[in-house]
Order: structure tokens, then sequence, then C-alpha cells
């Protein structure tokens, strides 16, 4: 038995839900992660199965269109009942194509941490990334959820609104698994990614019960701008190459498994932040050379005066001046 449902919702789409075609960037804009083949191929079908949807659901809503009023409030026409078929195939549809792409996500976090399990590795300070998986799951839970009651609805108004609804859900928690996912591949560099609605400490310290976390900088390569720049007192400028940085100490063993070079490694304290560096030069030119030659993707060089952080640019400088 069909439920009527008589409650007045403030907003009625009647018109698709998707202005326009949906696209590979509104999933994936905000993140660079690297992703396999046939993973990239699992995304392009779940994009091609959202738009089908959309296209089931105008041929719903051109039906509707077509209907007086009579026909639209009793309900029981051969021309209603395909407009209500045509929007439950658009709804499951929509499901479809966007747990394909959820699955994706998800799937690429779970061979992260088995990855992390087979080197016997744990990857701590990953707090934040669990946030964003779990609430990922939880928010495709209420989605599913609502996707089950629309079957025994018989109100388009009613049946598109909470598709709308179910389909901004699933979004937030597509969104959700691929932050998670980009926490991950970046380990053990953890950035400040600028993300819109990004989680806050407070928020974290909530979710797992702990004290209050401490900021990190706001960028991992800060720029220092004019007004905040010093003259530096005299001293030796000291470049080094650092392969890694987090909110949290890294064991050795861990860092050994992306760098295999013979340099030895040290760890400083910066803030809120440990940072991973190997080797000194007074040279920039022999630091960037073991830059390239450490093979580590996101190495980079940073400066020194004194132990007080130089940016590139300022080091540079005052070695100009200096010769």
């Amino acid at each position: 038995m069909k439920v009527i449902y008589s409650i007045f919702y403030p907003i009625f789409f009647f018109s698709s839900i998707i202005a326009q075609d949906i696209t590979l960037f509104q999933y994936r804009g905000e993140l660079n992660i690297k992703l396999e083949v046939i993973d990239e191929k699992r995304l392009g079908k779940g994009i091609e199965i959202l738009n089908s949807a959309v296209l089931i659901e105008k041929e719903a809503l051109e039906i509707l269109s077509s209907m007086d009023d009579q026909e639209k409030n009793e309900g029981s026409s051969a021309n209603y009942r395909k407009m209500l078929k045509y929007f439950f195939e658009a709804s499951e549809k929509f499901k479809e194509g966007h747990t394909l792409i959820y699955l994706v996500y998800s799937d690429n976090n779970q061979k992260f941490l088995e990855e992390m399990k087979k080197m016997n590795h744990y990857a701590s300070g990953m707090n934040k990334a669990k946030y964003y998986e779990c609430k990922g799951k939880r928010t495709i839970a209420r989605a599913n959820a609502i996707r089950e009651i629309l079957i025994e609805a018989d109100k388009p108004e009613w049946i598109q609104y909470k598709m709308h609804e179910a389909f901004e859900l699933e979004k937030l928690a597509i969104r959700d698994l691929g932050r998670a996912l980009q926490i991950y591949q970046d380990f053990p560099v953890e950035y400040n990614y600028g993300w819109n609605n990004d989680v806050t400490p407070e928020e974290l310290a909530r979710f797992f019960n702990n004290p209050v976390i401490n900021l990190p900088p706001e960028e991992v390569f800060k720029k220092i701008s004019p007004e905040e720049k010093k003259e530096p007192e005299g001293g030796l400028i000291v470049f080094r190459v650092q392969i890694a940085a987090h909110t949290v100490q890294i064991k050795d063993e861990y860092i050994r498994t992306f760098y295999t070079g013979t340099d030895s490694i040290m760890e400083t304290r910066e803030g809120t932040w440990f940072k991973y560096q190997i080797g000194a030069f007074e040279s920039y030119q022999d630091a960037d050379k073991l830059r390239i030659a450490c093979r580590v993707p996101r190495a980079f060089v940073v400066a020194y005066q004194d132990e007080r952080k130089l940016t590139i640019k300022e080091a540079l400088a005052i070695l100009q001046v200096v010769q």
C-alpha cells in the first residue's frame, strides 16, 4: 500500500534537481589524489549513471507538467503511475551512481589501512581522516534510508524534495570519503588544505573526546609577508632537505619505508609540528641536488640561520649580500 504524505514542504522543485550535466570535477575538484586506471573508469561510470538519472527525472517532470490539476489530485491515471515510476527509477540511478563513486574512495581508504597493517605500521595522527571516514559512512546511511522510504510515497513534490535531500547527502558522503583519502595519501605530510567547511581542531577533539588540539600553521610551507619579515642576525645559513612533516612524531622505521638513503634523519620541532630533515649544506644548490637524489616526491629545501627558519628567498638574498 502506498503511503500518502500530506506534510507541506516549503520548497517545491518541479524542475530537474541538476540544471546541467554532472561532471567528475564536481566530485574531485578539491582533491589531488592518485587512483588506478580501473578506479578512474569506475568514477567515469558513476558520472555516466548520474547523468542518465537526470534524463529519467526530466522525463518524469515532462509527464507531470502535461497533467491537469484534476489528474494530479486523483493520482490514479496511467500517466500518473508512469510519472511515479520514472521518479523512482531516477532515485535508484542517482543512488547507483553515487554509490559507485563512494566505493572508489572507500576501497582506496581501506587499501591504505591494509598496507599500513602489512608493514606493521600505524599511521598515527590520522584522526582527521578517520573523522571524515566516519562522517561519510553515517551520511551515506542517512541517504540510503531516505531512498528506501521514497518507494512508499505517491506525491511527486514530496518525492522530489526527499530525492534532492538524499542526493545532497550522498554528495557530502563522497566529499568526506575523498577528503579522508587525500589525507591518507599525503601521509606522512599533513597539510592545511583550505577546504570549505573543514573540520576544526575543536570539533575533532569533541569527536574523539580528546583535549583541544592546537591549530597547525596556516600553511605547511609558510610564506612570510613583508610586514612579518625581520632583518636576520648574523650567523651561518644552513640548507636542509625536508622529507616529512606531521603534527605527531613519526617513527624512524616508517620514514625508512619511503626514504631509503643513507643520510641521518634529523627531527626538529616547530610549534605543533614535527619536521624530518636530511643533510646540512651551506649551498642551496648542494641541498637541491640531495632533494632530487633522495627520491622523496614531496621533499623540499628549507633554510635556517642560527636555527631560525628563513624562506629560501631570504636565505639566498642574505648570501648574495655576503658575497
